[in-house]
C-alpha cells in the first residue's frame, strides 16, 4: 500500500497509513516459509519423469510442487531483503530510530527453513540458503563493530543445521551430500581449533543429516546416470556412498571418546549405516552390515554397564532383520549368468553364498540372545528366504527351513511384534506364523508331500495351543 500511495495524487494519504513493523514482516515471511515446505510435500508427477534420451538414460524433470515451493521461498527471501532495506532506510533518515525493524536470527531462520526443507530440492535451493548464511555473517560482523549492544543477528548451530539440510535435500544434485559433509567437517575443524562458540558446536543431529543424505542417495539412484537440464551427470556409486556413511559413524565413535563430548552415536546413527549398506546391494554389504550390527550390540552392552550413563544405543528387531534380509537378497549380486556356466567359478560362488548365509545365521543367533529384542514374523521369513537363496538345494536345507518354521509357530508372539494388519494377521495359537511365512514355506519346500506334513503338524499344534489358552 505504501508503494502505491507514495507518488501521484494519493501521496497525501501515505502519512495516515500504518507502517509495517517487525511483527508484520516476520509474520508474512514465516507464512511464505511454511507455504514453501507445504508445497514441496504435495504429491506431483512431473511430466518428463521416466523419459529417456537417445542413449537410453533417464532425463529428470523437476516436479511442479518443487517449482512452486521454490517460488514461495523466493517470496520469503524478497520480503527479508525488503525488511532489511526498510531498516537501513530508517537508520539513515531518523536519528531517533532504535533498530526495531532490524531482521533478527528468527526471521533469517524462517527464510533459511524455506530453502532447506524443500523436498527434492535442487542445487539452486542450496546455493540460495548459503547466500542467506553469508548475509547473516556479514550483518553480524557489522553489528558487532558498530553497536554497543548485543547483535540481534547471531548465526548458531540451528543456522548451520538448516544449511546442511538444504544440501541434503538437494536430491537432484549429485554433490549435495558431499557439500553437506564439507560443511560438517568445516564446523568440526573450527570448533576443535577453538574459533567457534559453544552455540555452534556440531551435535549428533548434524552427523545424522549428512549420513542420511548419503544413504538416501544410495536408496534413490545407486550408481545411475541422469540428465538434468540437458547436462549429463554421473552420480557417485552406491558403495562409495555407503562407505562415506560408515566413515562418519566411525568418526562419531572416535569423537565420543573425548572427555565431555556431546557427540555420541545413537541407535539412529547405526541404523542409518545399516540401511545404506542394505540399499547398496554390493557384494560386501552383508559383511559390512554384520560389522555395524555387532558394533551396535557392543555399544549397547557398554552403555548398560555404566549405570550413571544414558543408554543411547538399543538394537531393535528391525536392525537384526535388516542384516538378515541384506544376506537373503545377496544371491547374484556382483555376478552374471555367464560365470555360473564355469564349474570352478560356480563352486566359488556357492562357497561365497554359504558364507553369506553364515552371516545371516550369526545375526539370527544374536537376536535370539539379545536382551533388547526378539524375533518376529519378518525375522523367520527372512531366514527362510536366506536358506532358499543361499544354501544348496538338498535335504539339509529343507530340514533347516522346517526347523525355522517350527521355531516361528512355537515361539510365543508378543503383541508389539505381531502383524496386526487385516490381511496378514497372525492366526491364533500359531506364534509368529502369518500368510507371508506360509507362502515362503510353500516356496522353500518343493515336495508337496513334505509341505503337507509340515502344515499338518503346524495346524495340530495351533489347535492344541488355542484350546489350552481358552
Amino acid at each position: 500500500l505504501h508503494s502505491n500511495f507514495s507518488e501521484g495524487p494519493l501521496a497525501q494519504w501515505e502519512s495516515i497509513l500504518p507502517k509495517p513493523d517487525y511483527e508484520s514482516y516476520a509474520t508474512v515471511v514465516e507464512a511464505w516459509s511454511r507455504a514453501a515446505v507445504f508445497e514441496s510435500k504435495r504429491p506431483s508427477e512431473p511430466s518428463g519423469l521416466g523419459i529417456k534420451n537417445g542413449k537410453g538414460r533417464v532425463k529428470h524433470v523437476i516436479p511442479e510442487s518443487t517449482k512452486l515451493a521454490f517460488e514461495c521461498a523466493k517470496r520469503a527471501e524478497e520480503l527479508l531483503m525488503s525488511m532489511q532495506g526498510a531498516h537501513e532506510q530508517r537508520m539513515d533518515s531518523s536519528p531517533t530510530y532504535s533498530n526495531e525493524l532490524q531482521p533478527d536470527t528468527q526471521v533469517f531462520h524462517s527464510v533459511l527453513r524455506s530453502w532447506a526443507n524443500i523436498q527434492g530440492g535442487t542445487k539452486a535451493t542450496a546455493i540460495r540458503a548459503m547466500r542467506i548464511l553469508d548475509l547473516m555473517q556479514e550483518l553480524h560482523h557489522y553489528q558487532s563493530l558498530h553497536s554497543n549492544t548485543e547483535p540481534k543477528l547471531q548465526p548458531n548451530i540451528e543456522t548451520y543445521k538448516l544449511l546442511l539440510r538444504a544440501w541434503a535435500h538437494a536430491a537432484h544434485t549429485p554433490e549435495g551430500p558431499d557439500r553437506a559433509e564439507e560443511i560438517l567437517r568445516h564446523l568440526l575443524s573450527m570448533s576443535k581449533a577453538g574459533n567457534m562458540g559453544a552455540d555452534i558446536m556440531p551435535d549428533d543431529e548434524c552427523f545424522h543429516i549428512v549420513m542420511k543424505a548419503h544413504a538416501e542417495s544410495v536408496r534413490k539412484r545407486g550408481a545411475s546416470v541422469m540428465l538434468i537440464e540437458g547436462e549429463e551427470i554421473i552420480f557417485c556409486s552406491s558403495v562409495e556412498r555407503a562407505r562415506k556413511v560408515t566413515a562418519l559413524l566411525d568418526w562419531m565413535e572416535l569423537i565420543a571418546l573425548r572427555p565431555n563430548s556431546k557427540i555420541r552415536p545413537t541407535t539412529e546413527s547405526y541404523r542409518i549405516a545399516l540401511s545404506a549398506w542394505a540399499w547398496s546391494r554390493h557384494v560386501d554389504a552383508p559383511k559390512e552390515a554384520e560389522r555395524i550390527l555387532f558394533k551396535m550390540i557392543r555399544a549397547n552392552e557398554g552403555s548398560r554397564m555404566l549405570s550413571d550413563n544414558e543408554v543411547r544405543v538399543i538394537p531393535e528387531t528391525k536392525d537384526f532383520n535388516t542384516v538378515i534380509n541384506c544376506c537373503a537378497f545377496a544371491r547374484g549380486v556382483g555376478t552374471n549368468a555367464e560365470e555360473w556356466a564355469d564349474d570352478e567359478v560356480l563352486e566359488q560362488q556357492l562357497r561365497e553364498l554359504e558364507a553369506t548365509y553364515v552371516v545371516a545365521e550369526g545375526a539370527f543367533e544374536a537376536l535370539l540372545s539379545s536382551p533388547c529384542a526378539q524375533p518376529d514374523s519378518a525375522t523367520f521369513r527372512g531366514m527362510m528366504r536366506a536358506c532358499v537363496n543361499l544354501l544348496p538345494n538338498n535335504e539339509e536345507r529343507d530340514a533347516r527351513v522346517v526347523e525355522l518354521f517350527q521355531m516361528a509357530y512355537k515361539t510365543p508372539a508378543q503383541r508389539e511384534n505381531m502383524n496386526l494388519s487385516s490381511n496378514m494377521r497372525n492366526p491364533p495359537g500359531g506364534g509368529y506364523v502369518d500368510n507371508n511365512i506360509l507362502r515362503q514355506l510353500r516356496y522353500a519346500l518343493p515336495s508337496p508331500k513334505e509341505y503337507i506334513r509340515v502344515r499338518e503338524e503346524y495346524e495340530e499344534f495351533r489347535k492344541k495351543n488355542t484350546a489350552s489358552e481358552e
